[in-house]
């Protein structure tokens, strides 16, 4: 429980530093955390500087922590050399005017203040204050200022993730606040940082190569690229390996023309196999934006078997799995079923009974404008891909035709940082 104001960090940092009878020893430089330690991380102590000695002040040595002024207790105090200590972050030279990650609102916001709060018998950091001070706030001196963080502008700190790579003592960015965001809001904020700080979250993320491959999916070509190129090739065969083919496809063609082939023989051969396949496709037809997982069923078998097919194929994409694809005896098509009427259905009925299949289809020739003509047509959100012979190659889904034919510039609308 938070006892009392919420103290600003910055009217901390440079405040006098007085002895437990209000004489002045010196100033304090900055204030020292752990973020490992909980969601509110407790302050282990000041930076200070006393007769011209910059020393460590323990936390336990803190009686009062006030705005411009923190008083100390006992008679004496210990002045060696402040020394960084592995895992302590300084929230003046590390967090306080830099970027960090709102990961409850998937956004980058500023560090413009840091929130210090009595919590549990400790002083605390928690929230972050992100908005940018007004040009009146900017003209009162500091020492005017009240020194206290309006409890309404706050970002409570379990909801944030600070960039960390920039400090001395080795701190990985943790993955379990980052997992709480879709891949897709990932990349959004790997594309609107820095490169640091976004090879910072990709680090991050590499730590579930299914999310991290996720992400990569999810990321613009330019930042693929950029990733793509600090890797080795066996680095990168090893994440592509985790993708959709049809996004290894997009992304190995984007690729410097020296390390396609190498890293192309580098896929397992039947990822591999897929890859080319779909690299010989124009990438503005049906033949090159399909993906190859597609569910497929005789149309003669009943709603429960097909119904088992979906079951049955692992990180199945969600747009894939819309349709089931009928076949005949032959392995031809003969239409589509939607997997909403299949579930509706009664399970012991043959399929060609229980629903109306849609016959569209499309060649691997047919052009994007045609493809999502045909999709509105039908209402449809997946289409199968067809041979000469009407054998299936894949599947179109509606999520990747629209990344497809929506305007670069209209991607990746964000509401832009706080305090910029």
């Amino acid at each position: 429980m938070v006892a009392g104001p919420l103290v600003s960090a910055s009217s901390v940092v440079h405040a006098s530093l007085l002895d437990q009878r209000g004489d002045r020893l010196g100033r304090v430089h900055d204030i020292i955390v752990r973020l490992a330690d909980g969601p509110y991380p407790p302050l282990t102590g000041l930076r200070a500087r006393i007769a011209r000695r910059e020393v460590f002040v323990p936390s336990d040595r803190i009686a009062r922590l006030d705005p411009r002024r923190v008083q100390l207790s006992g008679e004496t105090l210990n002045l060696a050399r402040f020394e960084r200590r592995p895992g302590e972050v300084l929230l003046d030279d590390d967090i306080l005017g830099r970027r960090l990650i709102d990961v409850s609102a998937g956004r980058l916001i500023h560090a413009n203040d840091i929130a210090l709060a009595r919590a549990d018998g400790w002083w605390r950091l928690v929230g972050v204050d992100p908005r940018r001070a007004s040009a009146l706030h900017r003209l009162v001196p500091w020492r005017t200022r009240s020194g206290f963080v309006d409890a309404t502008s706050v970002v409570d700190w379990s909801d944030i993730q600070p960039f960390v790579g920039h400090v001395p003592t080795a701190i990985p960015m943790p993955l379990r606040r980052l997992r709480r965001l879709h891949p897709a809001q990932i990349a959004d904020l790997v594309e609107g940082a820095s490169h640091d700080e976004g090879a910072e979250i990709i680090e991050a993320v590499g730590g579930d190569p299914d999310l991290e491959a996720d992400v990569f999916e999810e990321l613009d070509v330019e930042h693929q690229r950029e990733f793509i190129r600090e890797r080795s090739d066996e680095q990168a065969a090893g994440l592509l390996a985790e993708m959709a083919p049809d996004d290894v496809a997009d992304l190995i063609a984007e690729l410097d023309q020296d390390r396609r082939a190498s890293i192309l023989q580098l896929l397992p051969s039947d990822h591999q196999a897929k890859v080319r396949r779909l690299l010989s496709f124009n990438p503005q037809t049906a033949g090159g934006l399909m993906g190859t997982d597609a569910v497929t069923a005789p149309e003669s078998g009943t709603v429960e078997e097909a119904l088992a097919a979906v079951r049955a194929i692992e990180d199945l994409p969600p747009q894939a799995g819309s349709v089931v694809v009928l076949v005949d005896g032959d392995g031809r098509l003969v239409g589509s079923a939607a997997l909403s009427d299949l579930m509706r259905a009664d399970p012991r009925q043959p399929i060609r009974d229980a629903v109306v299949a849609v016959t569209a289809r499309l060649r691997p020739s047919t052009d994007l404008p045609d493809v999502a003509l045909l999709m509105t047509d039908y209402n449809l959100t997946a289409l199968p891909v067809v041979d000469d012979d009407d054998r299936v190659l894949g599947v179109v889904t509606v999520d990747d035709l629209l990344e497809a034919i929506i305007p670069h510039e209209w991607r990746r609308r964000r509401s832009g940082d706080i305090g910029d």
